[in-house]
């Protein structure tokens, strides 16, 4: 990303917004009815880094007010804000200024694009804040450039849904549906990435909807967690494979679909919980639910990944979060943050088409309640760029974290579905 710092008289005296530990009041310009949702969340992460890292009193408002508080506004460089730039922004350029009146401190943040809005955030919180306050220079203190080159890699893989990503010893793989896999040798994850066709050996009743292969590593082993519909119980359901190598060939190791035979199940997923406890958490797709809505399943699974031990439990429907615009369960990935937070990542459409969302397990496990969060870590409404969806995370060989999704959702102009990483931090 080309960043750039207009340069400030040495003696030039800061202004500070707020200081650790004082309680500041700072107020965050943000009409959330005319705001989509997921650029809500977006802007929201100015709030939250502001109060937990200073303890500054952020509230949100949706006018300017004239209390003497610090202003900060998120915005579109458009005209409403010629008088604050003196030059306009292109396509993908951001710029950050700052005026200190009478009535307090204004602080924008200009973009052109939801990626240079992205950027304007991260570079105000990592150049402005740091642990004892957050300050600006008056002026023009913050502008650059941000591409999707800059923030996604798009791989060379031409067409490939569902993609999950295995990094084993610096040798990366992906896995998608049609039980396909790909390996990378050069660790560069531009590619480019070998084809190594079906990697999974293709049960007889396993006639169709080969979806979404997961491999998680467990016991020495590597196991695939997928989908297929079966000529047998009419349904699309879940099932575990084992290879001794990332690359296959795959065997199944259940007898057929793990999940209930008598519905569609998709997507599962493997978590191992602190007591080592391995779990399946699975869609309990729409198709199968009396009210059209999806569900997010789970259960207790063999010490063998064999077969269930629990009976499934429901752990959250479709329509819960206030960014769904559909009734569809997609994609779960769970993930264990660093101080203890279960995460689970899943998708649905929101109202910008295919999209990531976050649940959070209150109690950290895989049975407590689960809320939907506030912020989206993918959605077109997020980028100005493609939807994507069916997300899960990985780190590379350097400790960056990805997140990986297919995208875009459907065929368009320029090309297939294909996987794309986006960086991420906790």
């Amino acid at each position: 990303m080309e960043n750039k710092t207009v340069e400030r008289s040495a003696c030039a005296e800061k202004i500070v917004l707020a200081r650790r530990a004082e309680g500041t009041p700072i107020r965050l310009v943000l009409d959330r009815e005319k705001t989509p949702y997921a650029v809500c969340g977006d802007i929201l992460r100015l709030a939250e880094e502001l109060s937990g890292r200073l303890g500054a009193q952020v509230t949100c408002c949706d006018t300017c007010t004239s209390d003497g508080a610090a202003r900060i506004l998120v915005c579109c460089a458009d005209e409403g804000t010629d008088a604050v730039l003196p030059m306009p922004l292109a396509e993908g350029e951001y710029a950050a200024a700052a005026e200190a009146g009478a009535d307090g401190v204004t602080v924008w943040l200009l973009y052109r694009g939801g990626l240079a809005r992205m950027a304007v955030i991260d570079r105000f919180l990592s150049e402005c804040v740091d642990e004892t306050c957050a300050a600006v220079s008056e002026g023009i203190f913050l502008c650059g450039r941000c591409t999707p080159d800059d923030v996604f890699i798009r791989t060379d893989i031409e067409a490939l849904r569902d993609p999950f990503i295995v990094n084993a010893d610096g040798t990366y793989y992906a896995y998608g549906t049609g039980w396909l896999g790909f390996r990378c040798s050069t660790g560069d994850l531009h590619g480019p990435w070998e084809p190594l066709g079906v990697v999974a050996e293709v049960p007889e009743d396993a006639t169709d909807d080969h979806w979404a292969p997961e491999v998680h590593v467990y016991e020495g082993a590597y196991y695939m967690f997928t989908t297929y519909y079966s000529e047998k119980n009419r349904h699309r359901g879940c099932t575990v494979m084992r290879a001794e190598s990332p690359e296959g060939p795959f065997v199944e190791i259940s007898d057929g679909h793990i999940t209930p035979h008598d519905r569609d199940s998709i997507d599962g997923t493997l978590y191992v919980d602190a007591d080592g406890q391995p779990w399946m958490v699975y869609v309990d797709e729409w198709t199968a639910t009396e009210d059209g809505v999806g569900r997010m399943a789970a259960a207790r699974l063999s010490a063998d990944l064999t077969h269930f031990v629990s009976d499934p439990i429901e752990l959250f429907r479709a329509d819960d979060p206030a960014w769904s615009h559909d009734n569809i369960t997609d994609g779960c990935f769970l993930y264990r943050c660093e101080d203890g937070s279960l995460l689970m990542l899943w998708s649905n459409d929101d109202a910008a088409g295919y999209s990531v969302g976050i649940a959070r397990s209150e109690n950290g496990r895989v049975d407590g309640r689960w809320e939907q969060l506030p912020y989206m870590p993918y959605s077109k409404d997020l980028t100005n760029t493609l939807d994507g969806g069916h997300g899960m995370l990985f780190t590379d060989a350097v400790g960056q974290m990805y997140l990986s999704i297919h995208s875009p959702e459907h065929p368009d102009e320029e090309g297939r579905e294909r996987p794309l990483f986006v960086p991420i931090r906790e």
